[in-house]
């Protein structure tokens, strides 16, 4: 379509891998693209590929991005991709800017003097109960306060607030942002093709994963300790003391600490570390499986691998956080965990295990809400309608 609407899209992380964050990104850019111009700015760090988008990237820098949080790399990065939007910008004539996470609204925000564009802020995570939760801040530094000015103050000054999910909209309305500033923009990918057949089945891959018929658990997204894979290990190396019909994979990275933090536990020999497929093999990953985990342990946003757990089928054992109870039901679409209790997750896994049936109820209800609840084609008209409600206040 000729002279669609040009649109910037601020992606302040590696851009494009597959998984978190820029995934995101990803789907909803592609979406947006069927309407819109979009131009993606993000760093130099990241693949190319044949994307319905233009990519802009800032210079490289001599240092390389290998875990989320805060680090030099980034700091880094932030400050060149505030002068590459000002220039992209500026020469594309772009009258939006839709700043992902806290950084990109940020530098969509310091731009606007230059650019004279309007800035959404794209909320699919929190900044100062992410950086605690990473590890990069430490609770009680005296960083904690300026953080979260900082923090609320991006979230005043945009135009309008995309949230990811129906509970992060309601934590923007009690912070005392108005309703109306807030669109609900709960993305996933086309959950249908999480849903695998038995003919579609990959029998090569589950005689390696299996070889002996065990049972299969599996976590996928990213290697960190605030998502649980540190509590699920702990558990995975207790169920291991008890029996011996069961394995766990780790589809995601990066894995080497992980394999280091396996092999002292003695449990190495039951893991299957999983990181050089693409995201677009998980489908026949969860298809063989039994149990998924969404075990994160602090609740300010719905994990992204969650309703794609449920859309396959699988049963979902989760922590009670808000992030993951706002989705699950407890013993019905999911089994909820206290955060950090393996007693009780190994208790939950046994029963699973020992359940089938409860396997297959659990899964089948878990897939029909994921079905109802969540819809590409809302995510494309919510989103399309705020950008075209924006750019025509703009002009």
């Amino acid at each position: 379509m000729a002279n669609r609407p040009k649109v910037a899209v601020i992606a302040p992380c590696p851009f494009y891998i597959d998984r978190g964050t820029p995934l995101r990104i990803k789907r909803l850019a592609t979406a947006m693209a069927e309407e819109f111009d979009v131009h993606i700015i993000t760093f130099h760090q990241g693949r190319n590929g044949a994307f319905p988008f233009t990519i802009h990237r800032t210079l490289p820098v001599p240092l390389k991005i290998r875990r989320t949080g805060a680090n030099l790399a980034k700091l880094l990065y932030d400050f060149l991709l505030l002068f590459t939007t000002i220039r992209v910008v500026r020469r594309e004539r772009i009258a939006l800017i839709d700043g992902h996470l806290h950084e990109g609204a940020f530098i969509g925000l310091l731009a606007k003097p230059f650019t004279g564009a309007r800035v959404i802020y794209n909320a699919h995570g929190t900044f100062v109960k992410e950086l605690i939760a990473t590890g990069a801040l430490r609770k009680g530094s005296w960083l904690v306060k300026p953080l979260a000015f900082f923090e609320e103050w991006v979230e005043r000054k945009v135009d309008r607030i995309a949230a990811q999910s129906l509970l992060r909209r309601d934590e923007f309305i009690a912070k005392g942002l108005a309703p109306a500033k807030v669109v609900v923009v709960e993305d996933v990918p086309e959950l249908e093709e999480f849903f695998l057949t038995d003919e579609q089945m990959d029998r090569e891959l589950e005689r390696r994963l299996r070889p002996r018929g065990e049972k299969l658990l599996i976590y996928s997204g990213g290697m960190e300790r605030y998502q649980g894979v540190n509590f699920l290990l702990d558990a995975f190396k207790d169920l291991c003391a008890k029996r011996e019909d069961v394995r766990l994979v780790l589809f995601g990275r990066p894995l080497e600490e992980y394999r280091e933090i396996a092999a002292d536990m003695g449990i190495a020999n039951r893991v299957v570390f999983v990181e050089d497929e693409p995201f677009e093999r998980l489908p026949h990953y969860l298809k063989i499986c039994d149990i998924g985990f969404a075990l994160r342990l602090y609740g300010e946003n719905v994990p992204g691998k969650l309703p794609i757990y449920l859309a396959s089928g699988i049963a979902v054992i989760g922590t009670d956080i808000k992030g993951v109870s706002t989705v699950l039901t407890d013993g019905e679409s999911g089994v909820l965990v206290p955060p950090g209790d393996v007693a009780a997750l190994v208790g939950s896994i046994e029963y699973l295990l020992d359940n089938p049936e409860a396997v297959r109820k659990i899964g089948d209800t878990g897939r029909q809400a994921a079905l109802q609840r969540y819809s590409q084609d809302d995510v494309r008209r919510e989103l399309g309608k705020l950008y075209r409600e924006l750019l025509k206040a703009r002009g």
